[in-house]
């Protein structure tokens, strides 16, 4: 395969990894698609059972068909196959399950944009029926309620984000829970208000354009820690609540 192929084959895995290693949280999966258009990458946050390999990089045509592989193919496949069919324009998916954006669903609340880093969010995000994503129709419904926005709530059951690329997806995820967090924390004290439209709207000048790629910045720095432990054998802790780390 291509150097580009073999990129996103790269891109999903360690979008998986980082999926655990932020959100600890292991029943989810990150697809991208191929750039042939004839299907996509898909990796499995959770570690298979032996003699599985928690490696492994699946592959799939358009309509869920295993191409590549051995690990089962996710029950909810056709989150994937009917959002990517919907939306041309998303060439990544994310699916998790994280905690507090889940449990503000569960209020029958949503994520909106109350920092600069949610911003993406808008007046909040669309919230689907909690159900499990186990056929096309329902694949169908939640590429409608998602529609044009990165990210979608799914009531009780977790969330799922989309992106131009890998680093896209599973960093609006992690800024998805970073909001949510927010919110209930503001919530204690008084309404978490919605950004103004005037920032809402901002744009950084062309000359200045590298400083709009949030999401970009946060999967380069992602990379970096984990190409340093990597490359010095360090170990990764995870400090549950507030995604710090310590070496």
């Amino acid at each position: 395969m291509s150097t580009e192929v073999d990129e996103l084959r790269r891109q999903c895995f360690l979008g998986a990894r980082f999926m655990w290693r932020e959100l600890r949280e292991l029943y989810g999966h990150v697809s991208c698609r191929l750039p042939d258009g004839k299907g996509f990458f898909l990796m499995m946050v959770r570690v298979p059972e032996p003699p599985g390999d928690p490696d492994e990089v699946l592959l799939f045509d358009n309509e869920g068909n295993r191409l590549e592989g051995s690990t089962p193919t996710p029950y909810e496949i056709y989150l994937h196959t009917e959002i990517f069919r919907r939306r041309p324009d998303v060439q990544s998916i994310v699916h998790s399950h994280p905690h507090m954006a889940t449990a503000l669903s569960t209020a029958g609340k949503t994520v909106y944009a109350v920092t600069q880093q949610s911003k993406a969010f808008g007046a909040g995000v669309p919230v689907f029926k909690g159900d499990f994503v186990e056929d096309r129709q329902l694949g169908v419904e939640l590429a409608d309620c998602l529609g044009s926005h990165c990210a979608a709530l799914m009531k009780g059951h977790g969330a799922v984000t989309v992106g131009h690329h890998v680093p896209d997806a599973v960093s609006q995820v992690l800024y998805l829970e970073q909001a949510a967090k927010q919110q209930i924390w503001a919530s204690t004290v008084g309404t978490p208000e919605l950004l103004p439209d005037h920032i809402l709207n901002h744009r950084f000048p062309e000359s200045r354009a590298d400083l709009n790629q949030g999401t970009t910045n946060l999967w380069r720095q992602l990379v970096w820690e984990w190409e340093q432990e990597q490359a010095h054998g360090h170990s990764h802790s995870h400090r549950h609540g507030d995604h710090e780390h310590t070496h």
